[in-house]
């Protein structure tokens, strides 16, 4: 999610209390995200009606309580009756790696790549995708953990025995 500018733009405009659809369609070829796309095919006429259907129910209806934005995520081939599931983020989008590379000076610069993870656990948006359903994960800006739930001689510990963990 944090790599997602579609997801970033959406959530500046919840920041401002503006209920928000980010949408986008699943690419199968991650190159096509850099090629020169003056010549791709693809017919985007039923991701937009299947926006256009979220939406207006949203419109209609209304966000839940709590959700600031819904982050909807349309399989590349979906049609007007594709299965739509709501689902939680998956931990994780990408296999990350980092490659150490040089510029034409020799200083060294840090290439961030990965492979896309193939599939997750039910319930979430990439299984979701693999299942060849819609996802939509209803969002919040608050990303903090339920502090609520937690004293504060118990953040100290918690905290203290997760960098153990590292050692």
């Amino acid at each position: 999610m944090t790599t997602s500018g579609t997801i970033g733009a959406a959530l500046e405009a919840a920041s401002y209390g503006i209920p928000t659809i980010a949408a986008s369609i699943q690419v199968v070829d991650q190159g096509d995200k850099f090629n020169d796309l003056r010549h791709y095919e693809y017919d985007f006429d039923t991701g937009i009606d299947l926006v256009r259907r979220i939406t207006k129910h949203a419109l209609k209806k209304g966000f839940p309580d709590g959700v600031d934005l819904l982050n909807v995520n349309i399989p590349r081939n979906a049609s007007l009756d594709t299965e739509i599931e709501i689902t939680r983020l998956s931990r994780k989008i990408f296999k990350t790696a980092v490659e150490k590379r040089h510029d034409p000076r020799g200083r060294p610069y840090y290439r961030i790549d990965g492979d896309l993870v193939q599939d997750d656990e039910p319930g979430t948006d990439v299984h979701a995708l693999t299942q060849h359903h819609i996802s939509v994960t209803p969002l919040t800006l608050d990303s903090t953990v339920g502090l609520d739930q937690l004293t504060a001689r118990e953040i100290p510990e918690t905290l203290h025995r997760a960098v153990e963990a590292f050692y």
